[in-house]
């Protein structure tokens, strides 16, 4: 089905929009990386639209309703739904004004420009479903204001904007309309087409397979008719990144470079440390340092080796779940990582949220940032390609890595888990100020025993890198 959250993301090409019309295989939101967590936001914003009529169901059903709803000239109208052909919208508020309904879409984001479209696509749906419509708005969160700022609302109508998304909306319709399923065409946007794999990487031999290379170079190799990974592998520009990933194909044994990896371990030293943030999104913070919509970090687990041969020792924090935390996470953190550490994490992304706590709470910030210059990221050599395995599945992230290469030891398995994913995690530290005592005793052990699980399986991945590193 098209909607709005995916007609943007067509490329001119008919496969594309012929396999997205019919596509029942995911939620658009979760295809497009949209927040499902958004409706949080939408259902305190919707406050300044009261006395609406709220459209459930989906959309065959929600559209009959949303007729039937506008014939008897409701005046405000919550999710109303539009569907032609095998394309649809829904409005999170459309209010009858002057015989015509005005659309009000709300977003997480002072940054408007962005949703023009989304709101002109909706705005033709509804007129081709026969609906008269007058503006339409974004509702947008204000990130650059305080805590009170939070809604401005802007009008978006742009008439000559509309016309050029008319007519591609025309390609559109006339693709999803063919007999059958279009050839097909390799062209540079078909590096971000959800449907990439189905049209050129069906084989496994395809070099559309290969994650080893970027796709402009992918598509070059094909348009001079390398078409398969076995054929790159004979030319001398075959990488030795490259190379691991198709020789892993054809076996179960793990593949290395000791050169890679020994230059990849001189970096660390000791004491050496692994630390893990978990963090979440507040949408209406009480505290007037953020604005909503921010990143805040809600607990962290790090486990230190003093020297070499050294035990583990293990330090964690966690908030209470009610109140705003990150200044004792940053006391903390600057308490038990020390300045000589050399401090593993697994991407960048806790170098990032550091800087986050660097700018809202400056009396630590010369500690954090010691920290943060000392920070290596451990992903890099699996990225990299320094050691792969046919399990990772061309993959680097850690519930990739740690499976591919402990695959028997069930002490490292995130399934045996209560709480598997970092998802789940931020999902129940929000839900612990509604718990009571016993849930909460229970969720605070789960959260603590996830994020410990962390930073154990990066000291598993660090303990592999040396063991192959060490070989001779």
């Amino acid at each position: 089905m098209i909607t709005q959250f995916n007609f943007a993301k067509f490329n001119g090409c008919p496969r594309q929009a012929y396999l997205t019309a019919r596509d029942k295989s995911k939620s658009l939101r979760e295809k497009y990386n949209l927040s499902f967590r958004l409706k949080e936001v939408q259902k305190d914003m919707l406050k300044s639209f009261p006395d609406g009529v709220t459209v459930y169901g989906d959309v065959r059903h929600s559209a009959e309703d949303t007729r039937y709803i506008i014939d008897k000239g409701e005046q405000v109208i919550y999710n109303a739904t539009f569907a032609v052909k095998n394309a649809s919208a829904r409005c999170d508020v459309i209010m009858l004004e002057n015989g015509a309904y005005d659309i009000y879409a709300v977003r997480p984001t002072s940054r408007y420009t962005r949703w023009i479209d989304e709101l002109l696509y909706t705005k033709i749906i509804m007129q081709k479903a026969g609906v008269k419509v007058g503006n339409c708005y974004v509702c947008a969160i204000d990130r650059e204001g305080s805590a009170g700022k939070v809604l401005t609302v802007i009008n978006v109508n742009n008439d000559r904007r509309e016309r050029k998304l008319g007519e591609k909306l025309k390609d559109i319709f006339a693709n999803i309309s063919l007999p059958e399923v279009p050839s097909p065409r390799l062209v540079k946007q078909c590096g971000s087409c959800p449907y990439l794999e189905d049209c050129f990487a069906k084989d496994e031999n395809s070099i559309f397979s290969l994650k080893a290379i970027p796709f402009s170079k992918k598509m070059s190799l094909y348009q001079k008719g390398v078409k398969t990974v076995d054929k790159y592998l004979g030319l001398p520009d075959c990488d030795e990144r490259a190379r691991r990933e198709i020789m892993v194909r054809n076996t179960d044994e793990d593949v290395y470079s000791k050169e890679d990896i020994r230059a990849f371990l001189s970096q660390l030293s000791y004491p050496l440390g692994f630390l893990d943030f978990e963090t979440m999104e507040v949408f209406h913070p009480t505290d007037p340092i953020l604005s909503p919509m921010d990143t805040v970090i809600t607990q962290f687990s790090y486990h230190l080796i003093e020297n070499e041969g050294a035990e583990s020792v293990h330090y964690e924090f966690i908030g209470d779940g009610i109140n705003y935390c990150e200044k004792e996470a940053a006391e903390k953190l600057c308490e038990y990582i020390k300045e000589n550490h050399c401090v593993l994490m697994y991407s960048d992304y806790e170098k990032i949220c550091i800087e986050c706590l660097m700018k809202r709470h400056g009396e630590y910030a010369q500690k954090l940032g010691i920290i943060r210059d000392n920070l290596v990221d451990l992903e890099k050599p699996f990225e990299k390609k320094f050691l792969v395995n046919r399990r990772m599945e061309g993959k680097s992230s850690l519930k990739k890595v740690l499976p591919a290469l402990y695959p028997d030891d069930e002490k490292l398995s995130y399934s045996r888990m209560a709480i598997k994913n970092g998802q789940q995690a931020e999902s129940v530290y929000a839900r612990l100020g509604k718990m009571t005592p016993a849930e909460r005793e229970n969720a605070m052990r789960d959260l603590k025993e996830y994020c410990a699980l962390d930073t154990l399986a990066m000291i598993k991945l660090w303990e592999k890198l040396e063991f192959y590193g060490k070989m001779e």
